[in-house]
């Protein structure tokens, strides 16, 4: 049975391993205090981490990694749907797995709305992150 995906959060260009991936921009994170900061992608990535479900797709599948530009409103409610950013790790063999990798980030952002985020980050004017989904990775 396949581990759970990684889902690692960037932050400002840094990486907090968490299991599933995301970044909140530059210009939404300037302000926030380094200590919010950690505890924001934490709680995201554990939040989303839940709710993937990893396609079954065959191993080259598995190496293929999401990220998505997801965007929530004051109450966590999800924006929209998330929109693919990038997809690495697609090759000639495993190509035909790539929109159900994406798909299947698309979906758990949307199956763990609305995400539980602290309240001292709706003074930052915050709304959007990007998640990265890498199901190959291990945390």
């Amino acid at each position: 049975m396949p581990g759970p995906a990684r889902i690692l959060l960037t932050v400002s260009g840094s990486l907090l391993a968490a299991g599933c991936a995301g970044s909140m921009p530059q210009r939404q994170s300037a302000g926030l205090p380094p200590a919010v900061i950690a505890r924001v992608t934490a709680d995201a990535a554990a939040q989303v981490k839940r709710c993937y479900r990893t396609p079954k797709v065959m191993g080259e599948g598995r190496r293929i990694a999401t990220r998505l530009h997801v965007r929530y409103a004051p109450d966590g409610s999800i924006i929209g749907v998330p929109a693919v950013v990038w997809q690495t790790g697609v090759t000639p063999s495993n190509q035909m797995f790539a929109d159900e990798m994406a798909q299947a980030a698309i979906e758990s952002v949307v199956r763990c709305s609305p995400l539980r985020l602290p309240p001292e980050l709706y003074a930052y004017s915050w709304n959007d992150f990007e998640l990265t989904f890498s199901p190959a990775a291990r945390g």
